[in-house]
């Protein structure tokens, strides 16, 4: 049941364990502890791109049902061998692309509160899981240009400063859901 991917993000997947199966050093689970570094930008830059970075990142979301009950698990990753840079040297690009993935959390944890208030019953689930999903994908996607658009890829220092304080604002409104 795949989901179209946000422009310039690895694509979304429902019920793939493999995402999860993973070795490490294919996907970083975001942390809040870790933060990216230039070594995590792996991929080999797009010439033709006119940005300076890439993050790849995602919501891993795997969900069943198991006698009736609704199980579910989302995660935020960092792909880092489709994630890339043609500056590596830039800490406000940087911050700039920690701040896409702390965004993807947001949207994880925002899932994972949706998730628990549906009914853990099976009944209807697929269609109710799709809907719930696929309208968390589009926010997500949405919400990754408007954070590009306002901060003019991150070069108003002023606009990206706002974006990182409700980013960790909204990240400590949902802590429970982390």
């Amino acid at each position: 049941m795949p989901h179209a991917a946000p422009a310039g993000l690895s694509p979304a997947v429902i019920s793939v364990p493999a995402v999860a199966e993973r070795a490490n050093n294919d996907h970083l689970a975001w942390s809040s502890t870790r933060k990216l570094n230039w070594e995590d930008f792996r991929a080999n830059p797009e010439d033709n791109n006119p940005h300076h970075a890439l993050t790849a990142a995602n919501l891993a979301v795997d969900a069943k049902c198991k006698n009736n009950k609704f199980y579910y698990e989302v995660k935020c990753v960092f792909l880092p061998g489709e994630s890339w840079s043609k500056n590596k040297k830039s800490e406000k690009l940087l911050a700039h692309e920690q701040l896409h993935f702390d965004l993807t959390e947001v949207h994880a944890r925002q899932l994972r509160k949706q998730l628990k208030e549906i009914n853990n019953s099976c009944d209807n689930m697929k269609s109710q899981l799709n809907t719930t999903v696929g309208a968390a994908f589009k926010t997500w996607k949405a919400e990754q240009d408007q954070f590009d658009k306002h901060s003019r890829h991150g070069l108003d220092a002023e606009v990206q400063q706002v974006w990182a304080a409700q980013i960790e604002q909204r990240l400590l409104e949902l802590e429970a859901y982390q």
